[in-house]
């Protein structure tokens, strides 16, 4: 991971000032991402639209939650987001509390911020939006919760000059009210990212996703028969380089996971080698420079998400993520870390592309017709 020491001087003041944005003046009209009544928030400087948020199924006690962040650049120079370790927390209607003990496994997208170091790998071009992906987890003994709210705690990082860098203003994001399922279409303007050909951006295509300068279309999820109480679900997958520059990306290790409509949870096993194939994985310990793309060019990956099913209902509905990273090709033939994309493809059906599941409506009038069908 690539980090950056900390100034010697400790700014305990900037730690402490932690701005709420509902404490913040007035935005005008045009300035405003937040315009209904989804999971938004915002500040002069950067909007944060609570895209999606998952209660995670797991077979035992430990209760993940899984939330999907979109953040949008609302200044006129780049932006550098990270992290503050230990801020992510939900309590459930139950008083239940769930937090994030490991960042490698809890954090997408977004480089982590502690008192000693920080990572900025999520930086923002004027106007451009990127998404981000946070899990909290809770071991319940008890009732579950249906009702959530959470926060978590972002940082900006200033530039200085000769290249430096230092932690900046705090500002805490909470979501109240949130329950299994949320879902929040981006604001308009995140899908005009500065430097996109508008030929390249997903204009509301199911499984597709627009992140800075990367898109990605599930082209393809095909699942798999279950043999000896496992199934797997093939997810196909093209990225393009939306850029003028050539780009560098592998998949992060243990980064792929999948829920059904069930809230039933599918993983990326890249331990067998037949799980992801087309794209390099990293790890903490190596990287590969095997899958670059042009300018403009596209290129397919495949990724294999399983589980145990044992006398569980099977699902068919789906909600493929994960993350690459993207690196840079030094002088001296070593790869540095750049940038991490979480990908969330929305809730897609079995088939080319699959097909969308977004909204309440449409699956009350699926069960409608099903219930027709049936007498």
């Amino acid at each position: 991971m690539r980090a950056i020491a900390l100034p010697g001087r400790r700014a305990a003041a900037s730690w402490l000032a932690c701005i709420v944005f509902a404490g913040l003046p007035a935005l005008p009209a045009a300035a405003q991402d937040c315009r209904g009544s989804e999971p938004c928030i915002e500040n002069p400087r950067f909007s944060a639209t609570l895209s999606d948020f998952r209660v995670l199924q797991t077979g035992n006690k430990n209760r993940p939650l899984a939330a999907t962040l979109r953040l949008r650049n609302k200044t006129g120079a780049p932006l550098t987001l990270v992290y503050v370790s230990g801020s992510a927390a939900a309590l459930d209607d139950q008083g239940t509390r769930y937090t994030m003990p490991n960042t490698r496994t809890g954090l997408r997208g977004l480089g982590a911020a502690t008192r000693q170091s920080f990572d900025p790998r999520f930086t923002l071009a004027p106007g451009e939006a990127g998404d981000a992906r946070i899990e909290v987890t809770a071991f319940v003994k008890g009732i579950h919760g249906t009702r959530f709210d959470l926060e978590l705690a972002l940082r900006e990082v200033e530039p200085l000059p000769g290249g430096q860098q230092r932690l900046g203003r705090e500002t805490l994001l909470r979501y109240t009210g949130l329950r299994d399922g949320v879902a929040a279409a981006p604001p308009a303007a995140a899908a005009a990212n500065v430097g996109a050909a508008p030929g390249d951006a997903c204009q509301g295509r199911p499984g597709c996703v627009v992140n800075g300068a990367l898109s990605a279309h599930v082209e393809r999820l095909a699942p798999e028969a279950v043999k000896g109480n496992n199934q797997g679900i093939v997810v196909g997958v093209v990225f393009h380089n939306r850029s003028a520059e050539p780009m560098i990306l592998n998949y992060k290790q243990d980064t792929g996971v999948m829920l059904d409509e069930l809230g039933q949870r599918y993983t990326v096993d890249s331990r067998r080698r037949s799980d992801v194939q087309g794209i390099p994985v990293s790890t903490r310990e190596r990287a590969s420079s095997q899958f670059t793309l042009a300018p403009g060019e596209s290129r397919r990956a495949q990724f294999r998400y399983t589980r145990f099913v044992g006398k569980t209902r099977v699902g068919t509905r789906f909600t493929p993520s994960l993350a690459v990273e993207q690196y840079e090709l030094l002088p001296s033939n070593q790869l540095r870390l750049q940038r991490e994309y979480a990908l969330d493809f929305g809730t897609l059906g079995a088939g080319g592309g699959g097909v969308a599941a977004g909204t309440a409506e449409v699956q009350q009038l699926l069960d409608t017709l099903g219930g027709l069908l049936k007498r």
